[in-house]
């Protein structure tokens, strides 16, 4: 069965939880790594939302139906692709570069992406960024010669202080993208993936 990526759902989750220590521990869903390294971990989050996993709704009733789905893998690929309540999930889910590598990668079920730009700042047009889209960064301070850091787009616009994001790893609500381009020599590189209707087991 074919499930449309709805970018409306992602959004909603990401701002929902884009600050999690603001969110009361009872409407909590995903392992939060307290030491910080969970952007990839926010952004499957985010993705996994939009595919359908997640119902949308706050209450603790829904929230219970959320965990319960989690369990169960629903818009997931075990043993690929997975969160979890308990730990931060598979290397696919909840790590930069294995994540991109899985969401690009050919596969009959499971997230599917295409890579719209790869580049530096300088060359990069802001307007082709998409609400939904996903925005991977090199860190130099953190890992230089690879994408280290991970972006939830929550606003598209014609200029970076005009896109918005959320992220964990610092957290982030709808902060403006120039926060990073306008710093070339810490972000060195980006890449922006675009995510396509898919099919899932469940």
């Amino acid at each position: 069965m074919l499930f449309r990526y709805n970018p409306e759902r992602g959004i909603s989750y990401a701002r929902f939880y884009a600050e999690y220590f603001r969110v009361p521990e009872e409407l909590r869903l995903f392992f939060y790594d307290k030491s910080g390294s969970d952007c990839a971990n926010f952004c499957s989050q985010c993705v996994w939302a939009a595919y359908g996993g997640w119902i949308e709704g706050f209450d603790l009733k829904t929230v219970g139906e959320n965990i319960k789905r989690i369990k169960e893998t629903v818009r997931m690929m075990p043993p690929d692709w997975f969160g979890s309540v308990y730990f931060s999930g598979s290397n696919k889910w909840c790590r930069v570069v294995e994540f991109c590598e899985y969401a690009l990668g050919p596969k009959t079920y499971g997230p599917k992406a295409v890579k719209v730009f790869e580049g530096e700042w300088r060359d990069l047009r802001p307007s082709i960024i998409q609400e939904g889209d996903v925005i991977q960064l090199v860190v130099a301070s953190y890992a230089p010669y690879r994408y280290g850091h991970s972006l939830y787009v929550t606003k598209s616009g014609i200029i970076p202080s005009e896109v918005r994001i959320c992220c964990h790893s610092y957290d982030r609500l709808d902060a403006p993208l120039s926060e990073f381009s306008n710093y070339p020599d810490e972000y060195r590189r980006l890449r922006v993936l675009r995510f396509l209707d898919t099919t899932f087991y469940k």
